[in-house]
């Protein structure tokens, strides 16, 4: 059968955009989701019958109208950046990988609204706009390889949130989205529509073009402050992150050894051993004010790079932060994974969640939160190093979480209805209307069953 599809998709998108090599089909196949145990286990032997990558809407329309004809699983791919298996194909078919879809559409000078296709990296777009004057409202620390469609479409927020908040505050203007049917139309979605695919693992339909909000640019300056004690840098990054009359695009702390993994910033004297590290983007000629700030803290500033060479080093502080943070971990130590939870904002209340978890886990944790606004509100976000690699303990660090009310989103799970982040019936809403066959990455919804045309594949 997957001989047979092979020779048809050749026929729609041409020879270079269909791969039925087992080492394309396996990369192709899979995204980070060996960063938890747990989904390494379950997901490393899935695999698609074969990979597309159409190079026009137009093939992807003919490709989706087969698909949809005879029952065929599809799985939309962007970069493959992501961490719980999204892109994923649980029921092979075929992966379709968007890296020809890779255009520039359009861009409003005046608004700050581009428009692309789902397959361009969120770097070029950081690129191009910052060259006229605008910026991403927000990014993930794999933003210069992240392609914008699996950003939107498996992500949350990341760099930049601090200040313009997550991808459900304002970050698309419109969507255009193609049916999974045999009819494979195509419709624009603005305001709450969105939402329906935000964060949706490609269940709801396959996004082909975005309009992103970009925001004004502001030459940031990076900054790595020291602290003897975890506590004060926690206490320093909530009084920064409070005053909004300073600018920043990321505060992200990390407690000891943490800052010992990230070898360049350590090279380059950033790094105090012992110490807890506090990140920072800041407008400027404002590091020296921030850096006097946290001094009654015990902060000692040990790094700095100007707004001139912003994005341009061998290395940026972007690069140790979110997600990032689990791999420089993970390069040093494969036995540690992680979990994303949410801590309470109240620093002193945080600090005594920690305290407990300190209590629970030994010398199997070390911190790392990051402070972003989600719907205005201040949120202390956290993805703690737990040196784990049985599913027990790492369920059971989850439950304890749970118990002093820092809610936690699984990442070592690949059900989509299992995050608490997701837009619930929003989403399903927009899979029955756009994907009414659930040929689309079948089986990441725990109550969405394969059709009997999927089953038969």
């Amino acid at each position: 059968m997957a001989t047979d599809l092979a020779e048809v998709m050749r026929k729609i998108v041409g020879e270079k955009g269909v791969f039925t090599d087992a080492r394309s089909v396996a990369v192709f196949s899979r995204d980070a989701f060996y960063y938890s145990p747990v989904l390494k286990a379950q997901l490393e032997d899935k695999l698609a019958d074969l990979i597309v990558a159409p190079q026009s809407v137009a093939e992807l329309q003919k490709v989706v109208s087969h698909a949809a004809r005879e029952g065929i699983p599809v799985t939309v791919r962007g970069a493959g950046t992501g961490n719980y298996g999204q892109c994923v194909p649980l029921h092979g078919g075929i992966v379709v990988s968007t890296h020809r879809l890779n255009r520039i559409l359009d861009f409003d000078g005046a608004s700050g609204v581009i428009r692309v296709e789902a397959g361009v990296r969120m770097g070029q777009i950081e690129r191009f706009a910052r060259e006229r004057g605008w910026e991403l409202r927000c990014y993930p620390s794999t933003w210069a390889t992240a392609a914008i469609g699996g950003f939107v479409g498996g992500g949350f927020g990341g760099v930049g949130s601090i200040r313009n908040g997550v991808l459900w505050d304002g970050f698309l203007k419109s969507i255009a989205v193609l049916e999974m049917t045999e009819e494979a139309k195509t419709h624009t979605l603005e305001g709450h529509d969105v939402f329906g695919f935000i964060h949706a693992y490609g269940t709801s339909g396959i996004m082909v073009g975005l309009e992103v909000s970009l925001v004004p640019a502001v030459p940031w300056e990076e900054a790595v402050i020291c602290f003897p004690d975890y506590a004060d840098a926690l206490r320093f990054s909530h009084q920064l992150a409070l005053d909004e009359s300073e600018a920043k695009r990321l505060i992200s702390l990390n407690e000891w050894p943490i800052p010992s993994f990230f070898r360049p910033l350590v090279d380059a004297g950033g790094i105090i051993e012992g110490q807890a590290a506090v990140l920072l983007e800041l407008a400027e000629d404002r590091t020296t004010a921030v850096a006097e700030r946290a001094a009654p803290y015990g902060g000692k500033l040990t790094y700095t790079a100007p707004a001139s060479a912003y994005h341009k080093g061998k290395f940026c502080l972007s690069d140790f932060s979110w997600n990032h943070t689990t791999l420089w971990a993970m390069k040093t130590d494969p036995g540690w994974t992680y979990l994303q939870s949410r801590f309470s904002p109240e620093p002193e209340k945080a600090l005594e969640q920690i305290s407990a978890l300190r209590a629970f886990h030994g010398d199997k944790v070390a911190f790392h939160h990051e402070y972003i606004r989600q719907s205005g509100e201040l949120v202390l976000a956290a993805l703690d190093l737990i040196y784990y690699q049985d599913k027990e303990p790492i369920y059971a660090a989850i439950a304890r979480r749970e118990e002093l009310g820092i809610q936690v989103a699984d990442p070592h799970t690949f059900l989509l209805d299992a995050d608490p982040r997701w837009s619930g019936e929003v989403v399903l809403a927009a899979r029955a209307r756009y994907n009414p066959h659930n040929l689309l990455n079948p089986g990441k919804i725990s109550s969405q069953p394969l059709t009997e045309k999927a089953r038969l594949w």
